[in-house]
Order: structure tokens, then sequence, then C-alpha cells
């Protein structure tokens, strides 16, 4: 299965999915193959991940000093199993781009059943530490409700 993490720039919330993700799937064993990246709907291509998520990150133990962002295609989208994006306005432009892509495309949040604070995680691009921090625990709480979804047993 492959999974791609979408945002706007690829530099803040999508890096942090895609490496979080990554991270979980090194503690726990699923019963099929995940592959994991990411992409933004509107990236300066070749920008890297904000200062504030290498920071994070690095104090995690994971280097995201490698990650440089992308802008999502058309050949992504269709090698892609389950696309999900971070707010409903990401959702509506890539479909609007990529309607074929409708029955695989999901709200993080949404798709996580995590929606008790809205469903939307907001860019914490140009904030402080604290919102970015607070940006990754939102995230993270996602990514281990998705975890436990296919550890139940993955999609085909």
């Amino acid at each position: 299965m492959k999974i791609l993490f979408v945002c706007t720039g690829n530099t803040c919330r999508s890096p942090m999915a895609e490496a979080l993700f990554k991270h979980e799937l090194t503690e726990i064993e699923l019963p099929c193959e995940i592959v994991v990246s990411s992409a933004g709907l509107s990236a300066f291509t070749g920008e890297r991940a904000s200062e504030p998520v290498q920071q994070l990150f690095k104090t995690k133990g994971i280097d995201l000093s490698n990650h440089y962002a992308t802008n999502v295609d058309l050949k992504m989208i269709d090698n892609t199993d389950l696309v999900l994006v971070m707010t409903g306005v990401h959702r509506r432009q890539l479909l609007s781009r990529f309607p074929h892509a409708v029955n695989k495309t999901y709200i993080l949040k949404e798709f996580a059943e995590e929606t008790q604070t809205g469903s939307d995680i907001e860019d914490p691009l140009g904030t402080d530490l604290e919102i970015y921090c607070c940006v990754l625990e939102e995230i993270k709480v996602s990514i281990k409700k998705i975890i436990l979804k296919f550890k139940e047993g993955c999609a085909e």
C-alpha cells in the first residue's frame, strides 16, 4: 500500500506526517507493506522542511535534513492507494486537479476518525514553536489511529 500525505508547501504538515508514519512503521509490525511519501499543492520544489519542523524532529531523533519539497503530480496520484490531506481546502484543490482520485482522498483527521477538534490541521508556518508542537501532536494522534487501523488489516 502506498500513502501520500499532502499539504500546501510540503515543508511543515505533510513532511511531519510522513516522518511520523515512517517512524511508527519501525516500531510496529503490520500485515502489509506500506510506503509513505509527501507532496505539496503549491510547493517550491527543492525547499527544505521548515526550520521549526527540523528542530522538533531532531529532538525526537528523526532527521529531516534530507527532505526536499515536491509538488503533487498526476503520476504520484496514480501510483498512490491513499491520499491524506491536511484540510478540506486541500481536498477540494486536489480533487479539482485530479478528480479521478475522489475515492482515495481523505482529510487526515477524518480518515483517522479524530475530529473532536475539527477536521482541519492548520498550517503552523510563520508561527512560534509552541504552535508547531500542537500541530505535531494533532498529526501524531491521527497517525497512531491510522496505524491501528492498518494493524487490523491492510486494505488492498
